[in-house]
């Protein structure tokens, strides 16, 4: 099954999520639900060289750590992180995608760095997440945006597929990188790039 929608689409889907969700309050004292357990795979976040080239010139560098990856082609620097588990299902845009490795943010003039760990995709508030130094807490990186679509596979193994042409960065997650690095480089709405996730899927 391949399904493309646009932004107006992505509320029905989020609507879709909180009635999956409901439903599975309502369940809660009768029988129980089978789970999905996301297993593996991984997700791409293609940043425009536009952006890195328009950071560098601030003197902002952007680095994967390991386990992520790193390649360029078409204009963009793909960041590959692997899939280390969560229970997101693409197909009703409920739960959340784990995401393994982070991703470094270096103002190479003062030597101020933030590293964003704890990545996550939320299929349910549509945002790509992560975790600041010093917070407990997930905070919203980007929202999702532009084209999206959603595939799905039964294999084996099963997998889910999602994808979208633009992530717009979060008001929240601009202040704490300005703040961080103390510069004034990070703006919100700025579309950090595309992103593109596989992964594979169970039933338990």
């Amino acid at each position: 099954m391949h399904i493309t929608f646009g932004r107006r689409s992505r509320l029905t889907a989020l609507g879709a999520g909180l009635i999956a969700a409901a439903a599975l309050a309502v369940s809660a004292a009768g029988p129980a639900l089978a789970d999905t357990v996301d297993t593996g795979g991984s997700a791409s976040l293609a940043i425009p060289d536009t952006l890195l080239v328009g950071l560098a010139k601030s003197a902002i560098i952007v680095l994967p750590e390991t386990p992520v990856t790193s390649s360029d082609a078409a204009g963009a620097d793909t960041y590959t992180l692997p899939v280390t588990g969560g229970n997101g299902e693409v197909s009703n845009f409920y739960g959340t995608l784990d995401l393994g490795g982070s991703i470094n943010v270096t103002d190479a003039a003062t030597g101020k760095s933030v590293a964003i760990t704890g990545i996550q995709l939320n299929f349910f508030t549509g945002a790509l997440t992560g975790i600041f130094p010093g917070a407990t807490h997930h905070t919203t990186l980007a929202y999702l945006n532009g084209d999206m679509s959603e595939s799905s596979s039964a294999g084996p193994p099963a997998t889910e597929t999602f994808s979208c042409d633009e992530l717009d960065l979060s008001l929240k997650a601009a202040t704490a990188l300005n703040t961080g690095l103390a510069t004034k480089a990070f703006k919100r709405g700025t579309s950090i790039g595309a992103f593109t996730t596989t992964y594979d899927v169970t039933i338990s």
